[in-house]
């Protein structure tokens, strides 16, 4: 068999009744975290110029863009979905591959779904099996991965949003193998975006999750693709990798559990790599309870200097995204103004918050201290994160030096959400919306709740046009 085919019979070929309780419940968790995500992210900088321009195409209308309501071809819904949903970086994390994989996958789910007419269980065992293939696949290639420029999320989760496409619609294994290979000929995605603090970065979910269904719908009317797209001479491995092919038995393992019950939901709009850090500040700070004057200077380990958030801070153009990807603000935040809140990471609150930035631009970065605490135990699953702590020290006028540290394997550990400690999340970001009064929000909980019992999504997507 092709990887491809492996991939395929993985995720297409196991039926909605043997996919397992606890998988679905996973799943229903993650739908409701990213319809929070995507309600929060309405006015977002970037949104209404995606949404616009996907009304200004226009089309056969097939289905229909989040909290908008407009109707148009499925790539353009999906698109603009997949951006709501990544717009604030508030979306869940694949830890053991490093993956945002349900803004790309759930877009999908959502749109196929309307199209077809699927069940409720049906669009959540889409969903499930789309994140197995694109979690598997990006377990076998993290330890493979060429250099950090490539964006794993878009490269990975595409090829799962093909499964995800080709169950609801009805594909053929061999189709879903041609789509497959269409995919692989549209898979691209980088952080340069992200290193400029440009809205793009934002979009490139969005990117995937569109050419995965022109993939599916291509292959759907008898197109073809490349058969050994993973592993073939000029194939995923070798042209996005370092090379190197997995074993086929890397893709088939037997982990126990399903790849959707490895999302983890974030806990603010920041990048995750800036969310141990600033867990161990919020705790230095409620513990302490420093103040700004008793405060001589601060520094942080383990999440810089350089990298994805271990620059300097400075405002830009895009002052939201400044904010967001960079661990000296969060950790400022987090020591001047507590748990961070949605209203923290806006254009308008970064740009008045003028303490916050100027104290985030006096945060310096540290090596690893001596004198750490015993290593936190990480789950054996998690290759993402050896064995070590990001942190802040606190070095007090009168003297004192006060350390707080997090480990990774703390801050997101597999299984620490339930749909039940989801809501208040979702509450906040439906609140924060100012769109989806209290009373639409806990339909749409409810919905979520029980839509495996549902003949249609209809009544879901009815309560998400605000």
């Amino acid at each position: 068999m092709t990887y491809t085919e492996i991939l395929t019979d993985i995720g297409l070929n196991r039926r909605s009744d043997d996919i397992s309780p606890s998988a679905y419940a996973a799943t229903k968790k993650m739908v409701l975290d990213s319809l929070g995500c995507a309600i929060a992210a309405r006015t977002s900088p970037g949104v209404k110029e995606v949404v616009e321009q996907m009304r200004d195409w226009g089309g056969k209308p097939e289905a229909s863009i989040l909290l908008f309501g407009d109707k148009v071809p499925a790539p353009a819904a999906i698109f603009a979905n997949g951006a709501l949903i990544h717009a604030l970086d508030y979306d869940d994390i694949h830890i053991p591959a490093s993956l945002h994989i349900t803004s790309i996958i759930i877009p999908t789910a959502l749109a196929a779904a309307e199209m077809s007419g699927a069940s409720g269980k049906d669009m959540l065992a889409a969903v499930a099996m789309g994140v197995e293939v694109a979690g598997r696949l990006g377990i076998a290639g993290r330890s493979r991965r060429r250099g950090g420029g490539f964006l794993p999320s878009s490269l990975d989760g595409g090829f799962g949003a093909v499964v995800t496409a080709a169950r609801l619609l009805g594909l053929t294994s061999k189709q879903c193998v041609n789509a497959m290979g269409i995919n692989y000929a549209q898979t691209s995605g980088n952080r340069q975006a992200l290193h400029d603090m440009t809205l793009t970065k934002r979009i490139q979910p969005a990117l995937a999750a569109r050419a995965a269904m022109f993939s599916v719908a291509l292959a759907r009317r008898g197109f073809t693709g490349a058969h050994r797209a993973l592993e073939g001479s000029e194939g995923y491995f070798k042209v996005y990798l370092n090379g190197d092919v997995c074993e086929p038995e890397e893709l088939t393992v037997d982990y126990g559990w399903y790849q959707i019950e490895r999302l983890v939901v974030k806990r603010w709009t920041s990048c995750g790599a800036c969310h141990s850090a600033q867990a161990a500040a919020e705790r230095l700070a409620r513990e302490e309870k420093p103040t700004p004057d008793d405060i001589d200077r601060v520094e942080l380990f383990g999440c810089g200097p350089g990298g994805l958030v271990g620059g300097p801070f400075e405002i830009s153009d895009n002052p939201q995204v400044d904010a967001q990807f960079n661990a000296a603000y969060g950790v400022a935040l987090a020591l001047l103004r507590g748990p961070a809140k949605l209203s923290d990471y806006t254009d308008e609150a970064v740009l008045a918050d003028t303490q916050v930035a100027e104290f985030a631009k006096r945060i310096t970065y540290t090596s690893v201290p001596d004198d750490l605490p015993p290593q936190v135990e990480r789950p054996s699953d998690y290759p993402a994160y050896a064995p070590r702590y990001h942190g802040v020290i606190v070095h007090m006028k009168d003297g004192r030096r006060i350390m707080r540290v997090q480990s990774p394997a703390q801050t997101f550990a597999p299984g620490a959400d339930t749909f039940e400690t989801v809501l208040g999340k979702f509450r906040d970001c439906a609140a924060f919306s100012e769109a989806c009064p209290p009373e639409r929000a806990e339909a749409i909980i409810e919905e979520v709740r029980h839509v495996d019992d549902k003949p249609s999504i209809a009544p879901l997507m009815g309560l998400l046009i605000l």
